[in-house]
């Protein structure tokens, strides 16, 4: 009986390798703009201090900065939470080469904050740019009537933006384009910081001249921040605006910010600031001479602010600390720090009223002496404790990491306690309305 010849069996040839190879030839030939994330470091590494280490941390999970550079970052509440304090606060970081404040109304606004953060010093870094609509428009000298006009329409010559008939607006949208690449195509390499408070007080065109605004200035801030939310990381440019939220009827969503969720889609960071009586900071003296403050003429400059991280690119939406405000001085650093770490599970109970850093300290301390121990050697711990955090974030991420679920009802026993809860305290409610918007999207 004949025999079968055996054939050799050979190792089949890195084909993925090469057609990958192949394609990636192709693709760097068409586009020369292509990024290769393997080759280039796209993380953040400038963060701008917000003056609060623990606002800092649930920002961005680390204790030395909240705001990104190069990234849009929008702070919204109700009035008398201190938003416009907390931008003006994050101009006194030395990080920062250049602040631009877009004056909207007025005046007086502007050099208030500039007065706030510089404590009366006159910068040699701030500059103002003033503007009253998103969109360039035209006034009739002879009958007022005002125009929205394209960008493109503004002549290169600024001496022909007023005739004997017509004035030239510019509007924010076209002076931040000019600015942004006036910066790029000069390769100006300093980190430029733009606040623009308050959104809201931005009008359309047709708002500005009194006719039906019909939904043009929803348009204007769609069309806005479309035009910069990638632009400003390539000239290390920072956007920063406040937004005012108002009331509305509705029970189970009763705020809304201006702008509707455009200003929120955009921004890699939104906050939300709050008023509350909530805080870990205050000794029970303190709060009682707090309270008679307020009864003298003197009143009270301090207040517990709640900040909530709505939307984050950074893994840290919907963390929130309150900390202390303080408006004549700015936002106290060390507020909001013992809460942070007893939710981290850093800070740890000894016994009934002592608490323990193992890692940190091999002594016991009570909840009111815990700032002053840290500030005898600030520098040296906040460090240590950043790590600490950074450790305890992997292992919250590993327990999270086992949970399975088969549908909602067992979402909300584990969130409302009735099972393990490696989530913490959420709201069901709110967990709900997350999930139905990452389906939506």
């Amino acid at each position: 009986m004949p025999t079968k010849k055996m054939t050799k069996v050979t190792a089949a040839k890195p084909v993925i390798k090469e057609a990958f190879d192949d394609i990636d030839k192709i693709i760097n030939k068409e586009f020369n703009d292509i990024i290769d994330i393997s080759k280039i470091d796209t993380k953040v590494k400038t963060w701008y201090d917000s003056g609060v280490y623990a606002f800092n941390y649930i920002c961005s999970k680390n204790l030395f900065g909240a705001y990104p550079r190069g990234r849009v970052i929008g702070i919204e509440s109700l009035p008398g939470c201190g938003k416009s304090l907390m931008c003006a606060t994050v101009m006194r970081d030395p990080q920062i080469d250049y602040v631009v404040i877009i004056e909207t109304e007025g005046g007086g606004h502007s050099k208030e904050l500039i007065d706030f953060a510089f404590q009366g010093m006159t910068p040699k870094n701030v500059r103002i740019i003033k503007a009253n609509t998103f969109a360039s428009y035209k006034v009739n000298k002879n009958n007022q009537k005002i125009e929205e006009i394209h960008d493109k329409e503004l002549p290169q010559n600024k001496a022909k933006w007023e005739s004997d008939t017509h004035l030239l607006v510019e509007g924010i949208t076209s002076k931040i384009r000019r600015f942004n690449y006036a910066i790029q195509f000069n390769k100006v390499k300093k980190n430029i910081l733009i606040i623009l408070d308050s959104l809201g007080n931005i009008q359309s065109v047709r708002g500005l001249a009194g006719t039906p605004d019909m939904g043009k200035r929803g348009q204007d801030f769609t069309s806005f921040f479309k035009n910069f939310d990638n632009a400003f990381e390539k000239s290390n440019m920072t956007f920063m605006f406040t937004n005012k939220m108002y009331s509305k009827f509705d029970q189970y969503d009763p705020w809304a910010s201006t702008g509707g969720q455009s200003p929120i889609y955009n921004s890699s960071l939104y906050i939300r600031l709050s008023d509350t009586s909530e805080t870990d900071d205050k000794t029970e003296t303190e709060k009682t001479a707090e309270k008679e403050r307020r009864k003298t003429a003197l009143g009270s400059s301090i207040k517990t602010v709640r900040a909530t991280v709505r939307k984050s690119r950074f893994g840290t939406e919907w963390r929130n600390i309150p900390f202390l405000l303080d408006f004549s001085v700015g936002p106290v650093r060390m507020s909001g720090l013992f809460t942070l770490l007893s939710d981290f599970g850093v800070i740890k109970k000894s016994s009934s009223s002592r608490y323990v850093i193992p890692e940190i300290w091999d002594f016991s301390f009570y909840k009111k002496d815990f700032v002053s121990k840290v500030l005898k050697d600030e520098k040296n711990l906040i460090h240590k404790i950043q790590d600490l955090l950074l450790i305890r974030e992997e292992e919250i991420k590993k327990e999270r990491s086992k949970i399975q679920v088969s549908d909602m009802e067992e979402v909300i026993d584990i969130v409302e306690g009735n099972e393990d809860n490696p989530f913490g305290d959420v709201d069901s409610d709110e967990l709900t309305k997350q999930m139905v918007r990452e389906i939506e999207n």
